[in-house]
């Protein structure tokens, strides 16, 4: 049973062309789940003529106050009764055989925890952009070849690459992944498909652009720009003009991580997985750096500096962290 969560907000723009895109496709889902967001704007008006036309269910759902993106999608996947959860946007348009080709792709692997396709970057009036999802997000190259080996967890803890708008899930995973962190460096999305890969529940990655991902002002997340360069001065400045800002930052994105531990630990008391073994042990030397580095960022003794060595000639610098740009950073700021 196909489930797809759907979160909407002041959506009215861009709305019925995503929900256009639903109905045509090849194979239909068992049921749209809605959560709307306190809209102002036309969307429930959208939302209720088109449950009135398909043949598939479509649950509403208006939170009676606003909740944010992220724990928006998490009460809407949480109402799904599927046990294959598909993610959608207000504002994109899926290609007709999305849902069937994902559906494949769950039914050929069923070991695999979740899948994920490349997208058509387009702009407000669905024009091609000049690159496409995986190149704007680093999904190239020597990674995307690590990944598609199998190395998933430690990809995903270094770039959470995965897009909501063109993944699913099971709906067991869902289960594992939620709550989902309040902050840090991984929303949704990227917290799911970090979590089904630490526990051994791999993705798929559907090389073929299955949505029209539209690139917008008003839009909440769009792809990053993969052109953004800083010279070795400028780094130096911003750091220096920021540190305390990044230093929480950091922290927060570290200990988000290591909250991957607690979910962890339980799978590792009842299955015997060497997928789920190497990743709590590759977590352990996270924290391990994590810890070193706390120290080297709030200490300003020359024991600091020893530690700065340790870490380098561990090799968890370039592990975990921006290699000679982290080192750069701890000795001189």
């Amino acid at each position: 049973m196909i489930s797809i969560a759907l979160g909407t907000y002041n959506g009215g723009k861009f709305l019925q062309e995503q929900l256009d895109s639903i109905e045509n496709q090849t194979l239909l889902p068992d049921e749209l789940v809605i959560c709307d967001d306190c809209s102002g704007d036309s969307t429930i008006a959208i939302l209720e003529k088109f449950r009135e036309k398909v043949v598939f269910p479509v649950h509403i759902h208006q939170n009676d106050n606003n909740l944010g993106s992220t724990r928006n999608f998490e009460k809407a996947i949480g109402l799904c009764s599927g046990d294959i959860i598909v993610l959608s946007d207000q504002d994109d348009v899926w290609k007709p055989e999305k849902l069937a080709r994902m559906s494949d792709v769950f039914r050929e692997n069923p070991q695999a925890g979740f899948v994920f396709s490349d997208a058509d970057l387009v702009d407000e009036h669905l024009r091609l952009l000049d690159i496409c999802l995986w190149d704007s997000v680093g999904f190239t190259g020597e990674f995307q070849k690590h990944f598609l080996e199998g190395d998933q967890f430690r990809c995903l803890m270094k770039q959470p690459i995965v897009t909501g708008a063109t993944m699913a899930f099971r709906a067991s995973v869902g289960k594992l992944a939620m709550p989902f962190p309040a902050e840090g460096h991984f929303i949704h999305d990227g917290w799911i498909a970090l979590v089904s890969s630490a526990a051994g529940k791999l993705g798929i990655a559907i090389e073929d652009s299955l949505i029209d991902y539209r690139q917008h002002s008003s839009q909440l997340i769009g792809a990053p720009d993969p052109e953004k360069k800083c010279s070795l001065l400028g780094m130096y400045l911003e750091l220096k003009a920021s540190q305390q800002a990044l230093f929480t930052a950091w922290e927060k994105d570290c200990l988000q991580i290591l909250s991957v531990k607690d979910i962890l630990q339980p799978l590792r008391k009842n299955h015997n997985s060497a997928i789920l073994e190497q990743n709590c042990n590759y977590l352990d030397e996270f924290e391990t750096h994590y810890l070193n580095r706390r120290k080297i960022l709030t200490s300003k003794d020359l024991g600091r500096y020893g530690l700065i060595l340790q870490e380098t000639f561990s090799g968890r610098y370039a592990e975990f962290s921006d290699s000679w740009q982290s080192i750069f950073r701890d000795l001189f700021l």
